[in-house]
């Protein structure tokens, strides 16, 4: 049997990973927009909001884990 292991990333990475997610939603503003508009409707923007609930909540989570590791550096020093 194998042993899982933690990947350990640096804050570079988790800061990289923030900006690509950002940047994905950004890239559905332009949907969000539409639909509070009304030019699209509740059906044809579901897809696309429950992207930006995940984008959202993994940015959370990677800023929750920057966090911790700041603490963590601090308590250390």
């Amino acid at each position: 049997m194998s042993k899982e292991t933690k990947t350990v990333r640096t804050r570079e990475q988790i800061e990289a990973e923030i900006r690509g997610l950002q940047q994905l939603l950004t890239a559905t503003d332009y949907k969000a927009l539409k639909h509070a508009d009304g030019v699209i409707s509740d059906e044809e923007y579901e897809e696309t909001r429950q992207l930006r609930i995940d984008y959202r909540q993994k940015i959370n989570n990677l800023e929750a884990e920057l966090e911790a590791t700041e603490g963590q550096v601090a308590d250390n020093e």
